[in-house]
């Protein structure tokens, strides 16, 4: 997956413009002059280009829709779940938010069903999903909205401009399609390094200033790569690999689930079990014995979690993407500091 020429270094001043072009050539050239969003750099960006920036201190739900209505915001950037939470209202539909011409999210997939939803509801299929790394200034590579429902939670199968990506396997040679492996980039747009932090650095390259994201991946039929984990969310437990987003996705399924987050917890024996930190909807409830039920035929037995949480929300960065660092800090005990099922 290459946009230009494998041999092209990027020079120091390529990774400011790079920067600073990634919206305009990505999708501002097609739909969006005025933006709603939660990234520097997509700011820089569509300053760059003369457009309106409108910024929030925080994101709220009720806010962002007064937001976009009240100042015909054209182009909005956000998690999927600054989508989805906004529909819970009883007045969504009642809010114009019909400026937007370029819905852009990123920090995780959307499903099938969760695409079609949202298309009903906010009454367009102008959907872009994007994938970046903040070290490649965030460009990497993006689904177009007539990709949306046909490769739903796939993160495209076109590179930004500037960007190369590969697909590489724990051997270091390309992972072929159906095969899984990290994803490694280079971009015009590409930090030098990390400040003050040689070691750091030089571990986050390869050889020819490839950058390891830390994400695996793999790529179907067609060539669009889909996200099977982080390396480090990855849970190794009895000596076999369950990826935590896999046991997500199987749970996010559920009726009576609302947001969920699957993450290891230290074991004895195993080395590391799979636990479930679940959010259920209003009045709904489940016990340990419920899901593992539900997820029989659906995952392979040491895939299903031994331990499953209950709390009333996720923790997440401002910009959506859950912790699980924090997850894992919380539940290292095994049931420590919360309500757990599961032995």
């Amino acid at each position: 997956m290459r946009a230009h020429p494998p041999e092209r270094r990027p020079r120091r001043d390529n990774r400011r413009i790079g920067s600073v072009n990634q919206p305009r050539r990505t999708y501002a050239d097609r739909d969006a002059d005025m933006a709603l969003l939660s990234s520097q750099q997509l700011v820089r960006g569509y300053v760059y280009v003369g457009g309106t920036v409108v910024l929030l201190g925080e994101y709220e739900p009720r806010r962002f829709l007064e937001t976009v209505q009240a100042e015909k915001v054209t182009c909005y950037f956000g998690a999927p779940v600054s989508y989805t939470a906004p529909l819970e209202f009883d007045d969504f539909d009642s809010f114009d938010l019909s400026s937007v011409r370029a819905w852009v999210y990123g920090g995780g997939p959307i499903s099938v069903n969760a695409a079609k939803r949202l298309a009903k509801r906010y009454r367009t299929s102008r959907f872009y999903q994007v994938y970046g790394m903040t070290e490649t200034g965030p460009a990497g590579t993006v689904l177009y909205p007539e990709e949306q429902l046909a490769h739903a939670g796939s993160i495209g199968r076109s590179a930004m401009p500037g960007v190369d990506v590969r697909v590489v396997r724990e051997d270091g040679k390309d992972a072929i399609r159906g095969e899984s492996g990290e994803i490694w980039m280079r971009a015009d747009s590409m930090m030098l390094g990390y400040l003050n932090d040689e070691l750091a650095t030089k571990a986050a390259f390869a050889e020819r200033r490839w950058y390891r994201t830390g994400d695996l991946a793999r790529s179907d039929d067609d060539g669009y790569l889909f996200i099977v984990d982080r390396l480090k969310d990855m849970i190794i437990t009895g000596g076999e690999n369950v990826y935590s987003k896999e046991v997500e996705d199987a749970l996010a399924q559920h009726s009576s689930i609302a947001d969920v987050a699957v993450f290891a917890v230290p074991h004895e024996s195993w080395g590391e079990t799979v636990a479930a930190e679940i959010v259920m909807k209003p009045s709904e409830t489940l016990t340990l014995e419920d899901i593992r039920h539900y997820l029989e035929g659906r995952l392979a037995r040491y895939k299903i979690p031994r331990l499953v949480y209950f709390s009333e929300r996720l923790p997440r960065t401002p910009t959506g993407k859950v912790q699980k660092f924090v997850l894992r800090e919380m539940h290292r005990g095994g049931i420590a500091g919360s309500t757990a099922s599961g032995a």
